[in-house]
């Protein structure tokens, strides 16, 4: 019985590291968009969303659905790496991005950012498409600002492990 208790401890305890918290968020108002995880902004890139007449919506929504060749029902065209945001057709995916907004109310992105972000994201991630970037922005940080703040914890772990190792020989003589 204790036995199983520890292994099902160590299975959350573990999983917890496994599956990361990942969210997408959209800025409509300065053509970006960010690939989150654990707060810690991994990738971004510029799009073009929505232009005057088919305005991308704004709201918090889910990937549904996941193609790698997907062709518009609508418009007959191809959309690579398509992450579909509602079932009315609009979609994260591959295509043209002039610096504006200037697609039928989709969100296009540049293909080596498209690749990356189909790959990274999975089902059920939570998406935010927002014309206040702002109030997101308070709590996320670079990935540059992590991997700095990763590698000072190291270094001090290392350095205090050496003063450990150096009190404990010394408290032993």
């Amino acid at each position: 019985m204790r036995y199983s208790r520890i292994v099902i401890f160590v299975f959350i305890f573990f999983s917890t590291f496994i599956y990361a918290a990942k969210e997408i968020i959209i800025d409509l108002n300065n053509q970006k968009i960010y690939a989150i995880e654990d707060s810690v902004i991994m990738m971004d890139d510029k799009i073009s969303s929505g232009k005057k007449g088919y305005r991308t919506p704004a709201g918090k929504f889910k990937i549904l659905e996941k193609q790698r060749h997907h062709i518009s029902t609508i418009y007959n065209l191809p959309m690579p790496y398509m992450l579909r945001l509602t079932n009315g057709g609009v979609a994260i995916h591959q295509g043209y991005v002039p610096n504006y907004p200037a697609s039928h109310g989709c969100i296009r992105v540049p293909k080596r950012f498209a690749e990356k972000l189909f790959y990274w994201t999975p089902h059920r991630t939570t998406v935010h498409v927002t014309y206040n970037f702002e109030d997101y922005n308070k709590t996320l940080i670079t990935y540059e600002q992590f991997k700095s703040m990763k590698d000072q914890n190291v270094t001090q772990s290392i350095v205090s492990k050496e003063i450990l190792d150096k009190n404990i020989t010394q408290k032993k003589i």
